[in-house]
């Protein structure tokens, strides 16, 4: 209040003196020394009073108290000082948020020194993927994380920016030193998770899905997460039908079963055999797990095994087995029926398919155990067209052109199109 006071009585008497100023014209002279003088107005040396009192009343608060002028003086220059760096900080983050590199770069370089903060150097960084390359950015944030070592506003955005380049070996070291300063972090486990799929090593990728699951479940980080947890589960069981051996799935917000994995274990366990080169037992493992579970993926596994052999006599008698049993199932069928006829024997394939009966209606249908009235999975399209094209192929082999051609048909799109549209 006493300040505006002042202001007001000042610019009143201001106000006075130049009406005085423009409704007089006296001149006062000032003698100096000898015969020289100056001549100046009288509002002139009113104001100039002014000054001068206002100068001797600064001086005399040094004289007597020095200390104190000289910290209220340092007190208004650094309030100057932090008021335009508050407000070059402001137009830097406004242009950040436009993404106008000139006036971002502009407003940097007037902030750049040793005490810029670093969310701002980050800040520019990050605008700084409009300008440069990779290559580049990669290169300013390893002199970051060098210089700022073990900084968490530094590694952070190095480790998205990693990720996003798929520089997995860089990803990884990032997420272990991230995980060594704050153990659990879940950028750090979500990057060492995008690391292990990049390298398909399934058992250590469910772990560190597990870690995310139990502590961050429900949340948006995680929304998609189990339904992906589940597929590379199966693919962990593949690549190590042992790695489940000891799991709790309590962490899963729905009861998991078991049971479902039987397929999956025997696969790798298959697979382990295989690369010993012990292919009689791969097949063995996968024709037990076929004949209690009837999961036709068993079934490509182990044609794979089959071939890979050599075309092992005794694995094809396996499949045979399959075939023969009391509970074999169509696609057991097609696949010795199918092997049959690549082994050249085609009278053999064309007995096997005879005993084969599928449902005449559509591209889908149950995959019925044949001698029994139990239904299983839904059968595919793919078996179904295994089926067609065994028929037609052993037809032309045996110069039946006109069952050759009826085969044909279930095979044509225009005819199933065609077959639909009737039906």
């Amino acid at each position: 209040m006493k300040r505006l006071l002042l202001i007001a009585i000042t610019l009143l008497l201001l106000g006075s003196m130049g009406y005085f100023a423009t409704q007089n014209s006296h001149n006062v002279s000032l003698n100096l020394f000898g015969n020289f003088s100056i001549q100046l107005s009288v509002w002139m040396v009113i104001a100039g009073s002014f000054v001068a009192g206002w100068a001797m009343t600064e001086l005399w608060q040094f004289i007597s108290h020095p200390q104190r002028f000289v910290q209220g003086f340092l007190g208004k220059f650094s309030q100057y000082k932090d008021n335009k760096k508050l407000q070059l900080t402001q137009n830097f983050e406004n242009a950040f948020l436009l993404r106008d590199p000139k006036q971002v770069r502009k407003n940097f370089n007037k902030l750049d020194n040793d005490k810029t903060p670093l969310s701002i150097r980050m800040q520019y960084l990050e605008q700084l993927r409009y300008e440069n390359s990779a290559e580049e950015l990669l290169l300013k944030y390893a002199d970051l994380r060098a210089k700022y070592q073990g900084n968490l506003q530094v590694l952070l955005p190095y480790l998205k920016l990693s990720v996003e380049l798929s520089e997995w070996d860089l990803v990884e070291r990032l997420s272990h030193e991230i995980l060594r300063i704050t153990p659990g972090h879940p950028d750090a486990l979500e990057g060492l998770r995008q690391f292990h799929i990049a390298r398909q090593d399934w058992v250590a990728c469910i772990e560190q899905e597990r870690d995310l699951l139990k502590k961050y479940s429900g949340s948006l980080m995680t929304k998609n997460l189990a339904q992906e947890h589940e597929e590379h589960l199966q693919k962990a069981l593949r690549q190590d039908p042992k790695c489940l051996k000891n799991w709790s799935f309590r962490y899963l917000p729905q009861k998991r079963e078991r049971k479902n994995d039987k397929p999956h274990e025997a696969v790798g366990e298959a697979a382990q055999f295989q690369k010993s080169g012990m292919f009689l037992d791969a097949a063995r493992v996968l024709k037990n797990a076929y004949e209690s579970t009837a999961s036709p993926e068993l079934l490509g596994t182990l044609e794979n095994v089959y071939q890979e052999s050599g075309a092992d006599e005794q694995i094809l008698e396996m499949i045979g087995v399959l075939h023969n049993s009391r509970q074999r199932s169509i696609p057991a069928s097609l696949l010795f029926a199918k092997l049959l006829y690549q082994n050249e024997r085609i009278d053999d394939a064309a007995k096997i398919l005879s005993e084969v009966n599928l449902p005449a209606t559509t591209t889908k249908f149950q995959l019925t155990k044949l001698g029994t009235k139990e239904k299983g999975q839904p059968m595919t399209e793919e078996w179904s067209d295994l089926y067609h094209a065994l028929r037609f192929l052993i037809a032309v082999r045996q110069n039946r052109s006109e069952d050759a051609l009826q085969e044909a048909k279930p095979l044509l799109r225009e005819a199933k199109l065609m077959g639909i549209i009737s039906g």
